[in-house]
């Protein structure tokens, strides 16, 4: 008598939403960068300075404790390119900012923005400009305030090569832009290796889309360990 064993099916192969596809993606991407230039992947050279976020027009109806009311909160903004060209080539400008206080639990906030358009479809792609900051930057990628969609602008005051100056502007579901407050660059500073990352440290009042985190996430992770790595 023999016996025979019967195959069992093999489970159901559950698929990977196209938006964590993407971020592996931009993981591995970032990795070969980082892997080719001996550096961290995107933003290695930068200014930092010492910095104050003043809010002027406030926007209680958002939700959000830093826009609920006038007030001025300090701040370390860095400047920087994405691919570090040299400061006249084309590149993708950057401005990150550190809020130390306005995140959950009372912790730091981080915001990122990119030079891009401002309009309604131009504002969520990327823009190279030949001076980092000197053109307007956006959040790039939504995020939610209550049952509202918020974008943030930054719109530099004046002409100069490195501003001093930034309107900050909010967005509610892609509509005009509202200024809300002024941004100063007050004293630069040597330059920070602080990792910014607008998921870890998180606006109060705000959350990120699914979506925006399964894109982000991976390329965050990995850019982490990579900065440590050659820090």
């Amino acid at each position: 008598m023999t016996s025979t064993s019967i195959a069992r099916p093999a489970p159901p192969r559950v698929p990977t939403p196209p938006e964590r596809a993407a971020g592996v993606v931009l993981a591995a991407g970032l990795g070969l960068v980082a892997w080719a230039s001996g550096r961290k992947p995107l933003h290695a050279v930068g200014r930092t300075w010492g910095a104050e976020l003043r809010i002027d027009a406030p926007a209680a109806h958002l939700g959000v404790p830093l826009l609920v009311d006038r007030g001025v909160h300090p701040c370390t903004v860095r400047v920087s390119r994405a691919m570090s060209t040299r400061p006249g080539c084309w590149d993708v400008g950057g401005l990150a900012v550190r809020l130390p206080a306005a995140g959950t639990s009372g912790g730091a906030a981080d915001l990122l923005l990119a030079t891009t358009g401002t309009g309604r479809v131009s504002r969520y792609v990327l823009r190279p400009v030949r001076w980092a900051a000197s053109r307007s930057l956006t959040t790039l990628l939504p995020t939610r305030a209550g049952e509202h969609s918020l974008a943030l602008l930054a719109r530099p005051r004046g002409d100069e090569v490195v501003p001093r100056e930034y309107e900050l502007a909010a967005s509610l579901d892609g509509g005009p832009w509202r200024a809300v407050g002024l941004l100063q660059l007050l004293l630069e500073q040597a330059d920070a290796a602080m990792r910014f990352d607008p998921i870890v440290n998180e606006l109060a009042g705000t959350s990120p889309p699914a979506w925006v985190v399964a894109v982000r996430e991976p390329a965050y992770r990995w850019a982490r360990r990579l900065g440590r790595r050659h820090a």
